[in-house]
Parts: structure tokens; sequence; C-alpha cells
């Protein structure tokens, strides 16, 4: 199991799709803001939306029992839940997931990239906010036992000594100036780029949280 926190500071995400199980929002203007999803990915033609999306301006809660495209990529067993609390101050939210399948390098000659379940989690404070990512059974590629923000693996063997792929955990999105907000993603996969015979974005486990503006 690898282990991720940061406390916080990042840019504001936004978090759409379909297959939900929603209850009513109790955010209003100006409270915290908490939402997140359990993945997205675009690989050349083939979109996959934000799945299973939960908010506190929104739906608060959300599940998608399995996405998949054929030899590109797979989520299962998805959920995310968004919380705020009665002032207003706190919000939460906590994407969970079970497998997670990376298909879309194999042509190319690049390993197939496997989680077996993974948590992404981020909570404001009065001044800011903080995340808590984890993750079980991942293959294909090797990370330390504790992984620090924006900790990238580059994937050889691209055209021209170029890599195939980078995979950034614990992927770390501040806004500038700095106002206590923060985007994570627990995983981000990118094909080729520096340029190659395709692009691509694979995300799992995203969260973002906003204190109180």
């Amino acid at each position: 199991m690898a282990l991720m926190t940061v406390p916080a500071h990042a840019a504001p995400g936004d978090a759409t799709a379909a297959d939900y199980l929603s209850v009513p929002a109790q955010a209003a203007p100006g409270d915290a803001i908490a939402a997140g999803h359990a993945g997205t990915t675009k690989v050349g033609q083939v979109t996959v939306p934000s799945i299973a999306p939960c908010s506190t301006e929104g739906r608060m809660q959300a599940t998608k029992s399995e996405t998949t495209v054929a030899d590109v990529v797979t989520y299962s067993n998805n959920k995310s839940v968004c919380t705020i609390d009665g002032v207003g101050e706190i919000a939460t939210v906590t994407v969970t997931g079970g497998r997670y399948r990376f298909d879309a390098l194999i042509p190319y000659g690049g390993p197939r990239i496997r989680l077996a379940s993974f948590t992404a989690r981020c909570e404001t404070t009065l001044t800011g906010s903080r995340s808590t990512l984890q993750f079980t059974g991942l293959s294909g590629i090797q990370v330390p036992s504790r992984i620090p923000k924006n900790y990238v693996v580059t994937i050889p063997g691209g055209p021209g000594g170029k890599p195939k792929a980078t995979v950034t955990f614990n992927e770390v999105i501040t806004p500038s100036p700095p106002n206590g907000s923060m985007t994570v993603h627990l995983m981000h996969i990118r094909m080729f780029p520096a340029g190659g015979p395709t692009t691509g974005d694979s995300y799992v486990g995203t969260v973002f949280c906003s204190p109180v503006s």
C-alpha cells in the first residue's frame, strides 16, 4: 500500500458524468467546497467522462459499478461521497475504487498498468485544505512505499528516445497566488508526452477542495 498526504493549496476542478446515485447538496454561496470523481480518460478518439462525480454544490453521492473501453481502460466499483458541515466551513470528499486497468500502452510495447483498489480524500480546514491518498495492487511500474507530491515515473522507449509515457502520482495542482484550494489526482498517465504515434491522458482518483471564500 502506498500512502500520500498533502496539505493544501490548489486550483478548482470540475466533475461531470452519468450513472450516479445522489442526494441533495447542502452548500450555499460562500461555503467551503469539495468535489471529486473516480477518473477520466481520453486516448485518441476514445473519451471516458468523469466517473461517479460528487460535489457539495450538486450531487452529494455517486456510484458506478464498471466502465470499460476494450484495450484501453477499465474502472470498477467506484463511489464518491461529498459532505459539508452545518455552518459550511468543513467540506470533505472521499472517492474509492476497485480494479483499474490501463491497456492503451500495450500496442506500443508499453506495460499493463493496474491498481487493485484506491482511495482519494480531501477536506477543507478553516485556513486551507489537505488530502490523503492510498492504493493497493499496483503493477506495471514501481514506486516507493511513501510517495511525495508530483512523483513521476517515466516509461522509456518512445520515438527518438522520447518517453512512451509518464505516470504522475499524487499530482497536486494549486492556483497562483495560492488561495488554500487544491486539486489532486492520485494517478495521471500521459501517453507520449513529448510526441509520438498517439496522445492520451488517464486520471485516477481526482479530488478538489476549497476553503470558505
